[in-house]
């Protein structure tokens, strides 16, 4: 008995740190001080772009990665990045077509839930499966600035919110594109900031949620002008994005100016 005992609690143990090293492995695949060079679909190796996401990002992508195996071997990770682009534009039109009917934002929620999963899926089937290929990262990157525009465009159309006060934060999209551009051509980097794609599509499904549960909500007016729920819970988000960015920004000139280029 005692030795059987001690036959189960060495393979408990084993176990145990076959997944403590999967985990590592799992962060470490993700981490942008490591040079990673991935076999790409055409026997080549090339350099793998390294991505620097949120926290809360990578524990999202953690928890998803445990289920990727149940995708099928022949479906390729474009195929996912485009199921992806698809069901989140159909989010975003859905909530325009909510100022029409309440139970848009179902799909709405649905159809965003599929893009922020796909989203995680198609990079590490990519890379796992042997399939990187820098056309798949500029479609996988292309996928997000697409969704969220139009997403927060027919966000600003519904008579849920004012394009008056999303345009404030269109543009920050075209600042961080830019210095995300930079960070990738020098240091092949793709920094994500704290609220970043995956951050807002929460916020997005979060939005949808409530406005379902909810519909409009005048929380309050200035003059004439009523604030909606949507602007009201849009403000925070839209002052520390211009905050962040502009700190991406100033970090990489430091860097530049470092480095002496």
């Amino acid at each position: 008995m005692d030795n059987q005992a001690t036959l189960n609690n060495q393979a408990i143990l084993n176990n145990q740190a076959i997944l403590n090293n999967q985990a590592i492995l799992n962060n470490q695949e993700r981490k942008a001080t490591e040079t990673a060079n991935t076999q790409s679909a055409d026997g080549t190796q090339s350099e793998q772009l390294k991505t620097v996401p949120s926290s809360l990002e990578m524990k999202f992508a953690d928890f998803l990665y445990q289920f990727v195996d149940l995708i099928p071997m022949s479906v390729h990770p474009n195929v996912v990045t485009g199921i992806g682009i698809l069901g989140g534009i159909l989010g975003g039109i859905c909530f325009f077509l909510g100022s029409y009917s309440r139970w848009f934002f179902l799909p709405a929620v649905l159809g965003l839930i599929t893009h922020i999963v796909c989203d995680d899926f198609d990079g590490h089937m990519a890379r796992t499966r042997g399939l990187a290929t820098k056309r798949g990262a500029f479609f996988d990157i292309t996928s997000d600035v697409l969704v969220s525009t139009i997403t927060i465009l027919c966000i600003g159309l519904s008579s849920y919110a004012h394009l008056e006060v999303l345009a404030f934060g269109l543009p920050l999209y075209g600042i961080y594109a830019v210095i995300a551009l930079h960070y990738i051509m020098l240091y092949n980097e793709f920094p994500f900031p704290h609220v970043g794609p995956f951050e807002l599509h929460c916020f997005y499904i979060t939005v949808a949620i409530l406005n379902a549960i909810f519909g409009q909500v005048t929380l309050f007016s200035i003059g004439n002008f009523p604030f909606y729920l949507i602007d009201v819970l849009l403000l925070p988000g839209i002052v520390s994005s211009i905050l962040e960015i502009g700190m991406l920004g100033f970090k990489l000139f430091f860097r530049l100016k470092k480095d002496g280029v």
